[in-house]
């Protein structure tokens, strides 16, 4: 991935007096006794900042994707093992969807990236009253990808028109799962992302009625995350804040980022596999420089036609041919 620079100093020094993004796992449970819920949180301040950057977004899609991320982080911390987490909304609204992927890395941290489906996204969706209306009715699709194991997809009617209770809605159905999905991102007066965060929460079996309605209670004084954070809220402080009374206690913790595995020998892969006759056809008419553009991260990655040759030669272990005199050929020429 290209991280494209942020271009605003006020931004880069905020952000340098923040704590570090990153993802903490924490259960509940009574003192003394067993565990009963499982949490996770993430801090993604950063995270937002840099999908805002690579994709040049304004606040409005600042918020969709900026969300989008940060639940795709949460659901890829429940992986076990390294794998990836694929939200998907298509909707009948202005803004027609979006995908988001959680990455779970052999390191242990999250990555997330993803895309907006319209983007810049039109005036009607600009002009709307509410967040509710720009995916419109629809669907979430949710695909989980596991070590060896085959893709998990499960699918949702669009009810809320909010990612946060649409996605608990979500693993209500098809995961018949108890939990609590809340994320947020905190911007300035000048519409500038300044604090980001998502939490988790999830019932275990046998979780007791009671103490779920007592973390519940708890979750009234939760603050909005994206504030918490844009003051210099750290992960721990929150878990301690909030949760503290309730057997609170940090299994894990991991790196969070915007990330895309993308690149230009990725992409050189790509080409390389496509039928003979259509790489024939790129070779012979370009356009020249040959421009690859991922649509989660908005990298581009541009290869002249020298380049390619010779990275597709090297890939099929050969030597590439040597200019045949003719014009523009061995030049680099279109």
């Amino acid at each position: 991935m290209i991280r494209k620079a942020l271009n605003d100093p006020a931004l880069e020094r905020h952000l340098s007096t923040l704590a570090p993004d990153g993802v903490t796992w924490f259960s509940l449970g009574p003192v003394g006794g067993a565990i009963q819920m499982r949490g996770v949180l993430i801090h993604g301040s950063r995270a937002v900042c840099q999908a805002r950057a690579n994709h040049g977004l304004g606040p409005l899609e600042t918020l969709l994707l900026g969300k989008g991320l940060l639940c795709a982080g949460l659901m890829a911390a429940l992986l076990k093992d390294p794998g990836s987490l694929m939200l998907r909304i298509d909707g009948s609204g202005p803004a027609e969807g979006m995908s988001a992927e959680g990455m779970r890395l052999p390191t242990g941290a999250i990555g997330a990236r993803g895309r907006l489906f319209r983007l810049p996204l039109p005036a009607e969706a600009l002009a709307a009253e509410s967040t509710v209306d720009l995916f419109g009715p629809g669907a979430l699709t949710v695909t989980r990808i596991e070590g060896d194991s085959k893709p998990f997809v499960g699918s949702v009617a669009l009810r809320a028109g909010n990612l946060n209770k649409d996605l608990v809605h979500y693993f209500y159905e098809s995961e018949q799962t108890r939990t609590a999905i809340d994320s947020g991102v905190y911007f300035s007066k000048e519409g500038i992302p300044h604090g980001a965060g998502a939490l988790l929460l999830q019932s275990l079996p046998g979780a007791e009625d009671a103490f779920v309605a007592s973390v519940e209670s708890a979750l009234a004084s939760l603050p909005p995350l994206g504030l918490w954070f844009s003051e210099g809220g750290t992960r721990d402080g929150l878990v301690a804040a909030i949760f503290g009374g309730l057997g609170a206690a940090r299994t894990a913790e991991a790196g969070f980022a915007f990330d895309c595995p993308c690149s230009g020998a990725r992409f050189i892969e790509h080409i390389a596999h496509l039928d003979a006759a259509i790489v024939a056809d790129i070779l012979e008419r370009g356009p020249w420089p040959l421009e690859t553009h991922c649509h989660y991260c908005s990298s581009t990655y541009a290869f002249s036609k020298p380049e390619l040759e010779a990275a597709l030669a090297k890939r099929r272990g050969a030597k590439p041919a040597r200019p045949s005199g003719a014009a523009g050929e061995g030049a680099g020429e279109p």
